[in-house]
């Protein structure tokens, strides 16, 4: 068997179960959340053949970089990973020693609004935006608009608990498809929610024709935190600020680009790879180019536009190296969170900066 084989024929889902992994549907159906009880969490997705881990590392690729980066979980001897990964693999295809893929996929939940009792938030009640996430009381009333106290009614374990609830909409609807919920400890989606189309949209301005700047975010709290930071630096009172809920999904990008066309776009996702392929994958879509996904390689990325081929290494991938290798010209505008807290460890996110475990480090933080 050679590698390409074990690509075709052995899913990532199957190996990652029979080492323990449990899948998380609540966290998406579509790239899928598995985590092992010894912590690793990694995202699946199955379509693709394609995993990677959000903590910034390099663990991320196909069935092969997977087997190779956990050699440690399985009982085998080898004298080179490429023996190890090899053997782990022929097990899998060996079909009187094949594990069975225990995850099917169930049907979806639609979207019961009714369900949901989601009044508006007042701000006294929004205290763990407060103290635990160090968004401060002008922001917290800035964005009360578009923030609620959700709960769920059809709960059935112990009493209907209200959860902080970002609306998800589509751009220039008011219908409510979904809820991105946060509290103590706790971090989900609303049952039903529509996770493909729906976004968490904070619209200063009502009209698109009358935006200035729209910017793109994983999630609202990292947005809220870019706009305390920098809203006497920018023009931050005329846009309007996109949360796609710690995952890019074709349906949202597309309606978001179609509804702000004419719209100066900015992007503030985390400060790792999956966060630098975010602005890559909206830039692409801002100019409308039909660009397939890279190949991974062993350290770098090979992209293939409109008849150019060209490599950008994992550790220096960014929409800047993007655009001058592919002479792509998107407008879009990059922000990240720069600088690190004073253990040396470098900010992911917005939120980093303003945390109150890093809170003493802001003075030393500039927008880039």
């Amino acid at each position: 068997m050679t590698f390409q084989d074990y690509r075709e024929n052995v899913p990532i889902t199957a190996v990652a179960e029979s080492l323990g992994y449990r899948v998380d549907l609540k966290k998406g159906r579509v790239t899928l959340e598995f985590k092992h009880p010894d912590g690793d969490t990694v995202l699946i997705d199955p379509a693709r053949k394609l995993y990677y881990n959000r903590n910034g590392t390099q663990d991320r690729g196909d069935i092969i970089e997977f087997v190779k980066n956990r050699l440690d979980k399985f009982n085998i001897s080898y004298e080179h990973p490429i023996n190890g990964v090899n053997k782990v693999l022929q097990t899998y295809v060996n079909e009187s020693q094949c594990i069975p893929i225990k995850y099917t996929p169930p049907a979806p939940i639609a979207f019961d609004t009714s369900r949901f009792e989601a009044p508006k938030a007042s701000v006294f009640k929004l205290h763990y935006l407060i103290q635990e996430r160090g968004l401060d009381m002008d922001t917290i009333k800035r964005f009360s608009p578009f923030i609620h106290l959700v709960k769920d009614t059809q709960e059935t374990t112990g009493r209907p608990y209200e959860n902080i609830g970002f609306p998800l909409t589509k751009p220039g609807s008011e219908i409510i498809v979904g809820w991105d919920l946060r509290n103590y400890g706790f971090k989900g989606v609303a049952a039903g929610s529509d996770r493909q189309n729906g976004m968490w949209i904070a619209d200063f301005v009502g009209s698109p024709a009358r935006t200035r700047n729209v910017l793109f975010g994983e999630n609202p709290i990292d947005l809220m935190s870019f706009y305390q930071l920098y809203k006497h630096k920018l023009d931050l009172d005329n846009a309007a600020f996109i949360s796609f809920g710690g995952g890019i999904a074709k349906g949202q990008l597309q309606g978001a680009v179609r509804y702000w066309a004419d719209v100066k776009k900015h992007t503030a996702f985390d400060n790792d790879y999956q966060g630098k392929m975010y602005d890559i994958a909206l830039a692409i879509h801002v100019t409308g180019k039909d660009v397939p996904l890279p190949q991974k390689l062993a350290d770098s990325l090979l992209f293939k536009v409109e008849g150019k081929s060209f490599e950008i290494p994992v550790d220096k991938i960014s929409l800047a190296r993007f655009e001058k290798a592919s002479g792509i010209r998107s407008n879009v505008t990059v922000h990240k969170a720069t600088g690190g807290n004073r253990n040396g460890i470098p900010f992911k996110d917005f939120n980093d900066i303003i945390h109150p475990k890093n809170a003493s480090q802001i003075n030393k933080i500039k927008l880039r």
